[in-house]
């Protein structure tokens, strides 16, 4: 049994180098080596625990009394502007979850897919014979608008400035191996919080607006920041599935729209194991305990690695191939337990309306040049992928 080292600087033979241009390219590869060398690694400039088992994985996940989301337990310091129900834990993180299941559930879902597969034909026909770039002109803009769309709220004019800072607050998630990136991120949500101040302040407040200052006696500040992560956490991990979905499905030559009417939600399931937007999540121990071989003590951060656990042979039967009928498939790609994913069936059907927006619009689409990826690890995603559709 061994417990872990000092905090330090990143060790000169560290495997584990998710900004490394190799990993943003393939992090699976090294998921599988540590998987099977070192399953339970810890990184010395992070000073966390890295998880690549699947079991390892889902017992952080559901245990929260032992794995908090919440710093402030252990008295460690946090931003105002960053508490919500993403570093909330039980009750209080349930009664803001609960406010916006509920206001999801207010929505009628079918009317909204119908409008989202007409945007998506929109989107595509303004693409025309030419090649275009599916992240900008299709994955980002339909997002967006599905979210604006399931808050009932304007998409703004310009949504440019709104984009820029998601994908800065992407950056900053990254900031512990990279701390540069903090700073701007955290200004970054004041452009979200802009926003949701303009929604807070109209006469009537739309699902899930109404209603936020009945939840329990959380702090308002807190709601508030629960309206903005949502909101963000719903359009950056759409765009980012569509254009890993997109980048996937392409990457064997010019891809015959008319199969993905075949594609259902089984099929967006096995995609987001595949190679889904979030890779990872980060606890913090309460208490000390025993993962595998490894003894972990209270203060310590676990990182989960869901891409890590999506791709782990124990669970998964041939985990680099895609198997749109797999089933069972108890994939991490939209979390597990108390802060699974709010909006993992919302993304669902957003996918599935551009399926079926492509296979009406178009008879083809292929690549047009090489992918750019993200520089990006916690939430994996392309910065540009070129395509031509006809």
């Amino acid at each position: 049994m061994t417990v872990s080292p000092a905090v330090g600087e990143p060790a000169q033979d560290e495997v584990f180098t998710p900004l490394a241009p190799a990993m943003l390219a393939d992090p699976y590869a090294v998921y599988q080596r540590l998987r099977r060398s070192d399953p339970v690694h810890w990184h010395h400039q992070l000073g966390a625990w890295v998880l690549t088992r699947h079991a390892d994985c889902v017992r952080v996940l559901k245990h929260t009394e032992v794995f908090s989301s919440d710093p402030r337990k252990l008295g460690k310091p946090i931003p105002e502007s960053v508490i919500s129900l993403q570093t909330m834990d039980p009750p209080e993180q349930s009664a803001v979850r609960r406010h916006f299941l509920s206001a999801f559930r207010q929505r009628d879902l079918d009317a909204w897919s119908a409008q989202l597969r007409r945007i998506a034909g929109e989107l595509l026909a303004n693409t025309g014979n030419k090649p275009f770039d599916f992240v900008s002109h299709i994955a980002e803009p339909l997002a967006l608008r599905a979210m604006c769309l399931l808050y009932d709220v304007p998409h703004p004019a310009d949504d440019k400035p709104l984009r820029t800072a998601s994908r800065t607050m992407i950056l900053g998630m990254d900031s512990g191996l990279d701390p540069a990136r903090r700073a701007p991120a955290l200004a970054a949500r004041e452009v979200l919080n802009t926003h949701v101040g303009e929604w807070l302040a109209r006469p009537s407040r739309p699902a899930p607006l109404a209603g936020l200052d009945q939840v329990g006696s959380i702090e308002r500040q807190y709601l508030v920041n629960s309206l903005r992560a949502v909101f963000d956490a719903g359009f950056s991990t759409t765009a980012n599935l569509l254009g890993n979905t997109m980048k996937y499905l392409t990457g064997q030559g010019p891809l015959a729209t008319a199969d993905l009417r075949r594609l259902d939600a089984r099929a967006v399931d096995e995609l987001a194991r595949l190679d889904g937007p979030v890779q990872a999540v980060s606890r913090h121990c309460l208490t000390g305990g025993q993962l595998g071989e490894q003894e972990f003590r209270r203060g310590e951060v676990v990182i989960v690695m869901l891409g890590a656990a999506n791709h782990d042979p124990a669970v998964f039967a041939r985990p680099a191939e895609a198997d749109f009928a797999r089933d069972p498939n108890p994939h991490l790609g939209f979390g597990r337990g108390v802060h699974a994913c709010l909006g993992g069936h919302l993304a669902t059907r957003v996918t599935l309306a551009l399926f079926e927006a492509l296979a009406t619009h178009c008879e083809r689409i292929e690549r047009a040049g090489e992918p750019v990826q993200r520089p990006t690890a916690t939430q994996r995603g392309l910065d540009s992928l070129p395509l031509v559709a006809g």
